[in-house]
């Protein structure tokens, strides 16, 4: 049984008074000691207030923060309503109150949330009330140290969510949504997508990144580890159990560095298109592959080769490429973390630090939260040292 959950509920669960009610019978029903609870705006109030702003002309970012934020203001007090017409006691946080928890630095459209500030006013507003009562807290919205509404941004109320489990330590934190969990693709464009039983964070977080709209990806910095986070259909009978679990967490006091040996590189010249392509990866065939750098004449592929001159043969023969040519003993140091890819300049300091070395790059790529750098193995030492003292986040 979970002792401490928090459950945070998407617009599209809270579009009519029936999904509301039917949202707080879910969190009831849970029968979960410990329980607080996020909520975003209902249905499309959000997108029809943006519009409304749009048609006013010139509106500063403090005036947009504050109207926005009355979906979610209303949102907050027709749940804690539900909650107690459900005999469960419940009280609501709103940014306008004394109490509220969620204290940001002033970017008012895409807030950058005080941990420390927040986690100790959690723990003396909102944690007492745990077991006694349910709280209810507006999703997305923060206030600055001058008290001045912000918004953390669209998609926020993940946030929300996640961060209030780190500051309650809570055991579990639960995402509603209308899906049933995180799907292999949008069913609106790939009918045929199943659910998925779970994901690694950094798996999430390179899926949000590439368009997944399902969790927002800077949400799950906050995730503890031991904390269980799962993102669950409304349609579920049951909060308990179901959905997609996320598993692990984001090690953000450091950038993680792993180096690689005995690598080999195949590089193709000619056509690249997608049945090239294809002929290519079928000769390739089970063999790992540590990275993929194209050119609109060329690719190269980065891989563990158990036999690297017939598969360059092989490759050779297919006879669809004008060349072929292979480099052994390559080296790999890769590099992630979360804040790479919204951080400019990072690849500049990696390969200036391996420069001031004297190390050549043989090819530089990047997916997401991760960089890899490719150099000659018999540099991967030095190499190491050098891009361990630049990667100080």
């Amino acid at each position: 049984m979970v002792r401490r959950a928090v459950v945070k509920f998407g617009g599209a669960d809270l579009s009519t008074g029936e999904k509301i009610r039917r949202a707080a019978e879910l969190v009831v029903d849970s029968e979960i000691k410990e329980v607080a609870v996020v909520v975003s705006a209902m249905g499309k109030t959000t997108d029809n207030l943006i519009d409304y702003i749009s048609a006013l002309g010139e509106v500063s970012d403090h005036e947009y923060a504050d109207i926005v934020s009355m979906g979610e203001r209303t949102s907050v007090r027709l749940f804690s309503a539900a909650l107690n017409s459900l005999g469960v006691k419940s009280v609501y946080f709103d940014p306008g109150m004394e109490n509220w928890p969620i204290i940001t630095d002033s970017n008012y459209l895409n807030a950058k949330p005080d941990l420390e500030e927040t986690r100790r006013r959690v723990k003396r507003y909102v944690e007492p009330l745990l077991g006694d009562c349910i709280p209810v807290i507006c999703g997305f919205l923060g206030k600055d140290r001058e008290g001045r509404v912000t918004t953390l941004g669209r998609g926020g109320s993940d946030t929300t969510a996640i961060l209030l489990g780190n500051c309650l330590e809570a055991d579990e934190v639960i995402l509603v949504k209308e899906t049933k969990g995180v799907l292999s693709a949008d069913p609106k464009v790939v009918p045929t997508a199943k659910p998925l039983e779970s994901l690694s964070i950094e798996e999430m977080f390179t899926l949000a990144k590439g368009g997944a709209k399902i969790v927002r990806p800077e949400s799950l910095r906050y995730k503890l580890p031991n904390q269980r986070l799962r993102i669950v259909s409304f349609s579920s009978k049951s909060l308990r159990e179901g959905g997609t679990e996320i598993k692990g967490i984001f090690n953000l006091e450091k950038v993680e560095t792993h180096k690689f040996r005995g690598l080999t590189s195949i590089t193709v010249v000619g056509d690249i298109n997608p049945k090239n392509l294809s002929l290519l990866m079928s000769k390739v065939g089970n063999s790992p592959i540590y990275g993929i750098s194209t050119g609109r004449r060329s690719l190269t592929v980065f891989l563990k080769a158990e036999d690297a001159k017939s598969l360059l043969r092989e490759i050779h023969d297919l006879g669809v490429f004008k060349a072929v040519s292979s480099r052994e003993r390559v080296g790999m140091i890769e590099l992630s973390h979360p804040d790479f890819i919204d951080s400019p300049g990072w690849v500049a300091k990696i390969s200036a630090a391996l420069a001031s070395r004297g190390i050549n790059i043989i090819e530089v790529t990047s997916s997401k939260s991760a960089i890899s750098i490719f150099i000659d193995e018999n540099m991967i030492e030095e190499a190491y040292l050098a891009v361990g003292d630049v990667v100080e986040v």
